[in-house]
């Protein structure tokens, strides 16, 4: 004799006689996807449904009827109603689920579907699926604490029971000497053993947070539990630099330093191993100073900045780190004095001791200044200020002014305070050339009777850049000019060649008053023009 305890089970064989032929179902009437016991509750029924359109607003009724898996009988054992709909799965699919079912006997049973429509008109599915009415285990009681851990304090615990449950009864009891897998942060998973109460507990120190969970795998079957997050409770950060601002000349280095601190209570520590970067505080362009803070969370930052400007040290985006705020930011103002430098500096000396320098002080900016052309004898000291020009920045200048026959030259400008720009010096160059002289210079004689001979002679000489004396410069050419009395134009007369001792003598016809000199007019890169006396002759 069979027993009927069911709750929410009606009579078998009046169902089956209403269901239905597949075959007949009106077309837009929902369609029966399959059907089988829910993972959390086997002994509840879920089915999904289809359509074409919205399922939820056709269907009205959802029935299902039990038969004992690979039994021949054709009368149900039990009825089951009173379905629900327990989520959408799409706009056109979902689940509907029941109660639990209460029968009085375990074992699998094949599930009958009958679906109706909000028309009245029904979809029959024979055998969708199968009702697992099995002991089930089962994880109750899942805790973990806390899910909001600290910096200060990372270590969670979780634990739970692991029970098996009769879906006749609804009763639990221990299930011992079981292992449970459990995944706690991102490290990883790792197993807990229960106890006699079927209890089990586990406690780790946490890397990063995440999410907590347990499942269980053995013979009676699969039971796991939701997730559970769990969320660092981030503690509030702050930058105590040693210095925010700086004031160096463009180009020279600056170093930013400090430590990175986090609020315990009422205290601030230092964080140690964060990465942290400095950069341009508002750029457009990302190109960051990297560091990382030390064990009493210390940081140092090295930056050679070339004009005003604010870096902003921040937290580098990667890696995240759950257990701090990282918004904290510091922001450090550079105020700049403008480097200068001569870009371009030559000097050049010609054979008259006239000295010929150009030059380009750069860098970018917009005032005119003066720059200053210095001379020394020796380049190391008494240097002395020989010409000031006014030029403007990276605009190329050029003056002349009387030379030296031997020394060093070199640029310099003094630099504002007003505008905030360095002074630079350029480098020194060295510029001479060997002096020449006619030694002896002499026109005779004197005075001479017209259309006698007025012979004129000499010795040309050199001395180079430090030599101690004068020594014959033969192989040259000298000219000799003549100026007549009364007249203030000198003619050139001739050219004569020195021998190798530097002499020359040449005659000429005397034909007026005047005055006689020989000169070394055209020297080579190397020396400079060079003459004799002026020496006056009456011709009678």
């Amino acid at each position: 004799m069979r027993r009927n305890s069911r709750a929410i089970v009606t009579a078998g064989a009046v169902l089956l006689a209403a269901f239905a032929v597949p075959g007949t179902a009106h077309a837009t009437a929902p369609t029966v996807k399959e059907a089988y016991s829910d993972s959390a509750d086997w002994s509840v029924i879920d089915v999904r449904l289809g359509h074409g359109s919205a399922v939820g607003e056709d269907v009205e009724k959802v029935t299902a009827e039990l038969r004992p898996a690979g039994s021949t009988a054709t009368e149900p054992v039990a009825t089951v109603t009173g379905f629900k709909q327990k989520y959408w799965s799409s706009p056109w699919e979902g689940v509907w689920a029941s109660e639990p079912v209460r029968l009085d006997s375990l074992g699998d049973y094949t599930i009958d579907i009958e679906v109706t429509d909000s028309s009245g008109e029904t979809s029959v599915r024979k055998d969708a699926g199968t009702l697992r009415y099995r002991e089930q285990p089962v994880i109750s009681a899942f805790t973990v604490t806390p899910t909001e851990p600290t910096i200060d304090d990372r270590t969670v615990s979780v634990g739970g029971d692991l029970v098996v449950r009769d879906p006749r009864t609804r009763s639990t009891v221990p299930l011992p000497d079981a292992d449970v897998d459990i995944r706690l942060d991102q490290n990883g998973d790792t197993s807990a053993r229960t106890d006699e109460n079927g209890h089990f507990a586990l406690s780790r120190e946490l890397r990063q947070g995440g999410w907590a969970w347990a499942e269980y795998r053995g013979d009676l079957g699969f039971a796991t539990v939701p997730w559970v997050d769990i969320r660092p409770k981030a503690a509030p950060t702050r930058l105590v630099l040693d210095r925010a601002s700086f004031h160096p000349a463009a180009g020279d280095p600056i170093s930013v330093s400090g430590t990175l601190q986090y609020r315990s209570g009422a205290e601030w520590k230092p964080l140690s191993g964060i990465p942290l970067e400095m950069d341009h505080k508002g750029s457009s362009t990302s190109n960051p100073v990297l560091a990382t803070t030390d064990a009493a969370g210390r940081f140092t930052f090295s930056a050679r900045p070339y004009q005003k400007t604010v870096y902003e040290v921040s937290f580098s985006p990667y890696p995240h780190n759950a257990w701090i705020e990282r918004t904290a930011t510091a922001d450090v103002a550079v105020e700049v004095t403008a480097g200068t430098k001569f870009k371009e500096f030559t000097a050049s000396l010609d054979e008259r001791a006239e000295l010929s320098v150009s030059g380009i002080l750069g860098e970018d900016h917009s005032e005119r200044v003066d720059v200053n052309v210095q001379y020394s004898a020796d380049g190391r000291t008494g240097w002395k200020t020989e010409k000031t020009v006014r030029t403007g920045f990276d605009e190329q200048f050029h003056v002349g002014l009387p030379g030296h026959p031997d020394g060093y030259w070199r640029l310099r400008y003094a630099g504002s305070t007003t505008a905030d720009v360095t002074g630079t010096t350029s480098g020194s160059l060295r510029r001479n050339r060997s002096l020449t002289r006619i030694k002896d210079a002499n026109a005779s004689p004197e005075p001479v009777r017209k259309g006698g001979t007025v012979t004129v002679k000499g010795v040309l000489q050199e001395r180079g850049p430090g030599a101690a004396g004068w020594r014959a410069y033969g192989g040259k050419k000298v000219q000799i000019l003549f100026r007549p009395k009364g007249k203030s134009t000198w003619y050139l007369m001739t050219t004569v060649t020195t021998n190798a001792g530097g002499s020359f003598a040449k005659g000429f016809k005397a034909q007026q008053d005047g005055t006689w000199t020989p000169v070394f007019l055209h020297p080579d890169s190397k020396h400079f023009v060079g003459g004799g006396y002026e020496d006056y002759v009456d011709v009678r």
